[in-house]
């Protein structure tokens, strides 16, 4: 009977989870960041770590391979998660899996401070269903990317405990953490401050010392202004100074983004009730909401909501990016995973709560196994690095074949130059420009974004990829 009620208690532990899912995750940890699901957004970030790495380590001026003869200095989100694979770099030399390793630590650390918060204001039931709804989210996958998405969302989790705690206890210490956490989060992504805005709830609460709340405040509006002196003018600085503004998109305006929002609802609204935890996931989440306004927990759903309207402002923002760009919705699956959580928390039997969770769980990481496969022509890829020095110098600037904007391509054959598409490069125009700007060869990826035959001498073909020196 003890050791019995030994096993249901370490089962019952999340850490035990958080720990389960890790290892599970770790499972191809060191492949190429060539999966399917946005490779072109981990190489931009890797190219960004290996830059500080090969070529200049200030943090300020973060740079890309893809800016033709420019610099490729460029305007992005804070460039934290890139320089921690830099500095991990600077110690064992570089690998790109080390990103995807950072990203699954904050994750993990993220998930365990997220149930600690749910844990000691809704219970253990809502903080344990929650927490394994997140683990087998759209999280499951993108936890080992090396995007900034959910790394930032951690670290603001993490901030939230701290404030949390100071605000009940006042030691200095945890508002320090909090403020270096949060700051980190909210530069490193800024769709993840809508996790801080949950701190409205115990500033409106009497009971929270006054000089508290508003050394607080005035510390979340260092945070803000942290934002607006990275987004709002160094941003623009490094794009009007250095020329290459079309890297990192600001946005629209908030009128052209409800347009485009409301006139792509039927395809935004899907990554709500089928990207974020799949569709027994949300069921989950509707029965959450649909007990908390019955039983008028106006506390818990505040909690939600705050978040929730936060984060859809600066959606809206976007238009409709998140269509393509699915990984805006790692930023709000936590609140959606805390109300799916409090729902299944409202069945009285906890076997049928644990089926519950099993059904949950398949189906959301069914849905994500395609990400942890590297297939033809993308793994071909790999080999564009090695061809490029069989022929070339690595400091030749060259052109790629690809979607636009995409660096992958670039990245592997680990050279500086221009990604263009096949129409661009029908125009002997085009290519003559890059020419004079110092161009020397032409990749075209045939497999991967289309052949297409060029009047210039041809120095490699094989199954994946042709190569053009330019006279």
């Amino acid at each position: 009977m003890a050791t019995t009620q030994s096993a249901v208690r370490f089962f019952k532990d999340i850490r035990f989870w958080i720990l389960f899912f890790f290892l599970l995750r770790m499972y191809g940890i060191t492949f190429p960041p060539l999966e399917v699901g946005h490779n072109w957004r981990q190489t931009d970030g890797l190219m960004i770590a290996r830059n500080f790495y090969e070529r200049d380590a200030n943090i300020f001026y973060p740079t890309v391979d893809v800016a033709g003869e420019k610099s490729g200095i460029v305007g992005c989100e804070f460039p934290l998660l890139n320089y921690i694979v830099y500095l991990v770099a600077a110690v064992f030399g570089y690998e790109h899996w080390y990103g995807r390793l950072v990203v699954l630590l904050f994750s993990s650390i993220g998930v365990f401070f997220f149930h600690r918060i749910l844990r000691k204001y809704f219970g253990e039931s809502v903080a344990f269903n929650a927490a394994i709804i997140l683990l087998v989210s759209f999280w499951f996958s993108h936890s080992r990317k090396n995007i900034p998405d959910i790394f930032a969302v951690s670290l603001c989790i993490t901030g939230l405990y701290y404030a949390l705690a100071y605000l009940e206890e006042g030691k200095w210490y945890r508002l320090a953490i909090y403020f270096i956490l949060a700051l980190a989060g909210c530069l490193a992504k800024v769709t993840a401050a809508s996790v801080l805005s949950v701190l409205l709830i115990p500033f409106l609460n009497k009971e929270n010392p006054a000089t508290r709340k508003v050394t607080l405040g005035l510390f979340s509006c260092a945070i803000l202004a942290g934002i607006y002196g990275w987004y709002l003018v160094w941003i623009p600085y490094l794009n009007e100074t250095y020329g290459f503004g079309d890297h990192f998109s600001m946005g629209t305006s908030f009128m052209e983004g409800a347009k485009s929002f409301i006139g792509s609802f039927p395809k935004v609204s899907k990554r709500f009730y089928d990207t974020a935890m799949k569709y027994t996931g949300f069921a989950a989440f509707l029965a959450g909401l649909f007990f908390l306004i019955r039983k008028k927990q106006w506390i818990a759903f505040a909690a939600f909501l705050l978040p929730f309207l936060s984060f859809m402002l600066v959606l809206i923002k976007t238009g409709n990016s998140i269509i393509g760009d699915t990984y805006y919705i790692l930023t709000v699956i936590p609140c959606m995973a805390f109300v799916a959580g409090y729902g299944l928390a409202q069945i009285p039997n906890k076997k049928v709560i644990a089926a519950a969770l099993v059904i949950i769980a398949i189906e959301g990481i069914a849905d994500q196994i395609y990400d942890f496969r590297v297939r033809q022509p993308n793994k071909s890829l790999e080999e564009l690095e090695t061809i490029m020095d069989g022929i070339s110098k690595r400091d030749d600037l060259i052109a790629i074949n690809s979607d636009v904007h995409n660096p992958t391509a670039m990245y592997f054959a680990h050279r500086r130059g221009w990604t263009v598409t096949n129409d661009f490069l029908s125009h002997e125009e085009n290519i003559q420009d890059m020419h004079a700007k110092g161009c020397k060869f032409i990749v075209i990826a045939k497999e991967q974004y289309g052949d297409i035959s060029l009047a210039f001498p041809k120095v490699h073909e094989s199954q994946y990829f042709k190569i053009y020196k330019l006279n």
